[in-house]
């Protein structure tokens, strides 16, 4: 597989030299990165800027250039760029992020390695002689934004809100709908894990994004205790899995709120530990 993704990037590097449009190729991710690299199942992250951007996230035909598609579809990322996601042959997926090259130019100019340059990248292809300039010597920890007391109790706030609302969905029996909001509780949950580790760590330690290598960074009772909040497509084990959800995130966020001296509602957990035991008895 990684010899597939070797094609690929070679076919990437020929098409953008022979395309005027395209002025500068860049690898990111885990295959330009050195600590924590790619493995088999990795996929190809691309940065590709261009005179014409708009024509290559419409259009398809360019992508037979670089090999035999099996499916291509637009996306936005996380932070609403759009991308061109491609699933090619032999199952290689490249993320294709295409930006116009003067916002090449904006970042030469400001001095400010782009974020998803931090962690590691490689210039695949570059017309212009100034693109090595976004290219940082020395990987760093992308800046995370430093916790405030208003967006912990944000955080705590929509978990109690959200955890009672996925307890009625179990009583109901509308276990879709309950998983499909467990997964809003697991994202404040994984929020309050990341403040964890910093406010155990100190702020500049590394939770990395969206969980990844969670099981080395995140203290080993976290994990443990993870093991058994994804509770199965049935009612009791669904409900089980939400007590042990609510109460490790209780006793993160007491913890962390501990730390930096912020307020606890030490009485909105009670009010929710007590209604989840009064309804499950009531109704199992």
């Amino acid at each position: 597989m990684n010899n597939a993704y070797e094609v690929l990037e070679e076919r990437i590097s020929e098409w953008g030299i022979s395309n005027e449009e395209i002025i500068a190729v860049y690898i990111v991710g885990s295959r330009a990165r050195e600590d924590k690299p790619f493995d088999e199942f990795s996929d190809l992250d691309v940065v590709v800027f261009s005179t014409n951007p708009d024509y290559y996230l419409q259009n398809d035909q360019w992508l037979l250039n670089i090999g035999k598609v099996w499916t291509s579809f637009m996306f936005r990322t996380a932070k609403g760029d759009p991308e061109k996601l491609v699933l090619f042959d032999q199952g290689a997926e490249v993320d294709f992020l295409f930006r116009h090259i003067s916002d090449l130019d904006h970042i030469i100019k400001n001095g400010r390695i782009p974020e998803g340059f931090q962690r590691g990248v490689r210039m695949l292809l570059d017309k212009t002689g100034n693109g090595n300039q976004i290219i940082s010597q020395t990987t760093t920890i992308p800046d995370t934004p430093l916790i405030s007391e208003g967006a912990y109790l944000q955080v705590v706030n929509m978990y109690c809100f959200t955890s009672l609302y996925v307890a009625k969905q179990i009583l109901r029996n509308d276990l879709w709908v309950a998983k499909q909001r467990d997964m809003d509780c697991k994202q404040l949950l994984l929020q309050m894990i990341e403040w964890h580790a910093k406010a155990v760590h100190g702020s500049e330690y590394d939770t990395w994004h969206a969980g990844k290598f969670m099981n080395e960074w995140a203290d080993q009772d976290v994990v443990t205790d993870l093991k058994k909040s994804f509770g199965k497509y049935d009612p009791n084990h669904s409900w089980e899995a939400l007590v042990v959800s609510l109460k490790l995130f209780k006793r993160l966020s007491s913890e962390v709120a501990a730390k930096y001296k912020y307020a606890y509602p030490d009485e909105l957990f009670s009010h929710i530990q007590n209604w989840l035991g009064g309804q499950y008895d009531k109704h199992r």
